[in-house]
């Protein structure tokens, strides 16, 4: 399927011009007997100024462009001085900086997927249906997801994505200690908080087992789903939140999740909630040991004559979001605990945590094996 110009107002997205030509091509230009979906190129002239990727699965990403070409729009010009034509082809139009917002989804006609809407621009994301905790849809879905959001959309709502799509790259500072607001979806807030900043901590002199991906912050989400874009901090000391998780700082970084103000931690490290990572060492130079690291507090002994649980607890899994949503922290409020989280952890080696109730001995042993108790 392709979106409508009034659904792209809707979204943000860059209109298609009555000017423009269409131009269709095979998404695998060297075989195009082998090819899974088309490529769908929106021209100004000799400007390619709007893609469209479409899978046959009916899966598809809308995203801008614009890219100077030449020889009857068969080469991407050169961008730079010294650079040289490229053929166009998708390959190598997505070796190319797209711009603005940008529309994706994952689903198909028979697969179901979700939606994503983002700028590349800025970095920053508007919505993910898998974030706001919407059930991932097919193509009829997504119909019916369009039809509701353009709906629910009015002035305010207009004027509001269009001031995310032509908003400028932020790059924001954050600390630990920090509060900082994001939104689940197009009307609901979320809060959490840093607990560490693990590249900070290790460039002041901590040791810390570093097997995390990125710039790793150890971050906590308040149990709190609200249309309330002021919550105080006083507040939300005062909630429980979500066993915290390593992410990577993007969203703080670009100003995607917002820094609301900051508090000291608690002195006490065992008052914070750290996941705690264990595990053989993946050193190829130093294999030999066993480790273990919660927060600021790393450990390590001799692998001989020391059993390792089996088990794998290094916990070292991190992306960009934290792995919950907002189904799932509704679900947490409304338990008035972490159960429901923990009965839905992924169940992948890189997320086993011993954090999970349903590991209290293997905590234990843990625990008791690195002399903490």
């Amino acid at each position: 399927m392709e979106l409508t110009n009034e659904q792209r107002a809707c979204l943000g997205l860059e209109l298609i011009e009555p000017a423009w030509e269409r131009v269709e091509i095979p998404n695998n230009s060297v075989n195009p007997e082998r090819s899974t979906g088309k490529d769908i190129l929106f021209f100004d002239g000799d400007v390619l100024r709007k893609v469209i990727w479409l899978h046959d699965s009916g899966s598809f990403l809308e995203d801008s462009w614009y890219l100077k070409t030449q020889d009857n729009r068969t080469m991407i010009a050169p961008i730079t001085a010294k650079g040289k034509p490229r053929r166009l082809n998708g390959v190598n139009i997505q070796r190319c900086t797209p711009r603005g917002m940008y529309f994706s989804f994952n689903g198909g006609h028979e697969q179901k997927g979700g939606v994503y809407l983002a700028n590349y621009t800025t970095q920053r994301t508007f919505y993910s249906s898998e974030f706001a905790g919407i059930p991932s849809m097919d193509e009829e879905g997504l119909q019916k997801f369009l039809k509701q959001w353009a709906a629910d959309t009015g002035a305010d709502d207009l004027a509001e994505i269009q001031a995310f799509a032509g908003a400028k790259r932020r790059r924001c500072k954050y600390r630990e200690g920090d509060f900082f607001r994001f939104k689940y979806d197009r009307r609901s807030y979320g809060y959490g908080r840093i607990l560490l900043d693990v590249r900070q901590f290790i460039k002041n002199g901590g040791k810390f087992w570093n097997i995390l991906m990125g710039k790793p912050l150890c971050v906590s989400i308040c149990h709190i789903v609200t249309e309330d874009p002021d919550v105080s901090i006083d507040r939300l000391q005062t909630l429980s939140s979500c066993p915290s998780e390593y992410m990577m700082d993007n969203h703080f970084y670009y100003g995607e999740y917002e820094i609301i103000g900051n508090a000291p931690l608690p002195e006490d490290p065992d008052a914070i909630d750290y996941p705690v990572m264990y595990g053989r060492s993946i050193s190829g130079l130093d294999p030999d040991k066993i480790c273990y690291c919660r927060g600021k507090d790393y450990r390590e002994i001799p692998l001989d004559a020391e059993k390792l649980l089996q088990k794998d607890f290094k916990k070292n899994g991190i992306g960009y979001w934290p792995q919950i949503n907002k189904t799932l922290v509704l679900e947490c409020i409304k338990a008035g605990s972490n159960e429901p989280f923990w009965n839905k952890e992924p169940k992948n080696s890189c997320t086993y945590d011993l954090r999970n109730p349903a590991y209290k001995k293997e905590l234990e042993y843990v625990q008791k094996q690195m002399g903490i108790c």
